[in-house]
């Protein structure tokens, strides 16, 4: 009976030293890390064995254990964790600037970008890698701008090989010339002098002359740029638009030349009354209305015969041509040349001759009146 649980202890000892003495396979790490040293080679490890555990390249432990213990053919648990390695700020660019898009840990990139007026020599582009950021930095140089075409007429300064950017040259006309265009030029980020390059131009404006109307200030010709003139309507006149012009680059006034207008003349203005809102009676078409006035005492005075003239004027020519008669008549009788109806008979040329009396006379005027039509 005692050999029977005696064989039965070691039966069971044997067992538990067996499940004791078992080995472990490969363990497996957290995320971006791996088995230190030699044991990376390794595929099974005997019971009790420790194993440590690295980060990754470009990564670095976030605090806890690496290491883990085979028992029993199970590892501990593992505690570490790994992180990106962070690549922190680079340093500044002199005339440029940085950005960082996707971060500064490993694996990213930075940009680098030149100030305006700047060229970039070298590469703009860098890696945050396991031992921080790689590669030089790139060198920002001063743009540089070429001297413009020097102008017919005119000049500027200073004069230099080359111009930094942003430095600034001046422009400058002899006299009875104007500058078209900007005076001050600058050396852009381009590469070249803006704005474009002056120009000088002799203006000139023709004699402005305003219809009905005068001088009163200003210049007189030749009239060059900017100059002036202010101008007045004759009496009667009124001007239109703007009394003041002036002589622009173009050679041309403006605004445009003043107009003088007549100012129109006074008019009775007759006030027509509103129109009645009440309607006429209407006549019937088939009847006649007289309307009938008082009669009056008076008798109406007769209108005036339009031939009344026409007689007037025949009458006085018919006595004046009787008058005419008769005095020639006397005349030709008192010669001897007519015999006068009544003179005696038998008398002759040489016999005296009788007047006659202003009944007679009377008596032929009678006669040429009958006579007359």
């Amino acid at each position: 009976m005692a050999a029977s649980f005696l064989l039965l202890l070691l039966t069971s000892a044997g067992l538990f030293l067996s499940a004791q003495a078992q080995d472990c396979p490969r363990p497996a790490g957290g995320v971006n890390m791996g088995l230190k040293g030699d044991d990376v080679l390794l595929q099974a490890f005997p019971d009790g064995t420790t194993v440590a555990f690295a980060c990754d390249v470009g990564f670095v432990s976030a605090g806890g254990s690496a290491s883990v213990t085979c028992t029993a053919g199970s590892w501990s648990a593992l505690r570490m964790t790994c992180d990106r390695k962070s690549c922190g700020a680079f340093d500044e660019v002199p005339n440029g600037s940085l950005d960082y898009p996707e971060g500064n840990e490993f694996g990213d990139r930075l940009t680098v970008t030149c100030n305006p007026g700047y060229n970039m020599v070298g590469n703009a582009h860098i890696l945050c890698g396991n031992g921080g950021w790689m590669g030089r930095a790139p060198v920002c140089e001063v743009m540089y701008c070429q001297p413009p075409e020097t102008p017919t007429i005119g000049s500027f300064y200073p004069v230099k090989e080359e111009y930094e950017y942003r430095e600034v040259i001046q422009f400058s006309c002899p006299e009875t010339f104007t500058l078209n265009g900007s005076k001050s030029l600058s050396c852009s980020e381009t590469g070249v002098f803006l704005p474009a390059v002056p120009k000088c131009v002799h203006v000139d404006c023709k004699e402005p002359v305003v219809e009905f109307g005068h001088w009163v200030a200003g210049s007189r010709g030749p009239y060059t740029y900017k100059a002036t003139v202010t101008f007045k309507c004759n009496e009667g006149y009124r001007m239109t638009n703007s009394a003041t012009i002036t002589c622009e680059i173009n050679e041309r006034w403006e605004p445009e030349l003043p107009k003088c207008e007549a100012v129109p003349t006074d008019k009775t203005t007759t006030t027509k009354s509103p129109e009645s809102t009440k309607k006429p009676t209407a006549v019937p078409a088939d009847k006649t209305t007289t309307t009938k006035s008082p009669e009056s005492t008076k008798k109406p005075t007769a209108a005036p015969d339009p031939n009344d003239g026409k007689r007037l004027y025949t009458g006085l020519g018919v006595a004046f041509a009787v008058t005419a008669l008769v005095a020639i008549a006397i005349g030709l009788w008192r010669c001897g040349f007519l015999k006068w109806p009544m003179e005696k008979p038998g008398s002759g040329r040489g016999h005296a001759r009788t007047v006659p009396t202003e009944e007679e006379v009377e008596l032929g005027k009678r006669d040429d009146d009958a006579a007359a039509p």
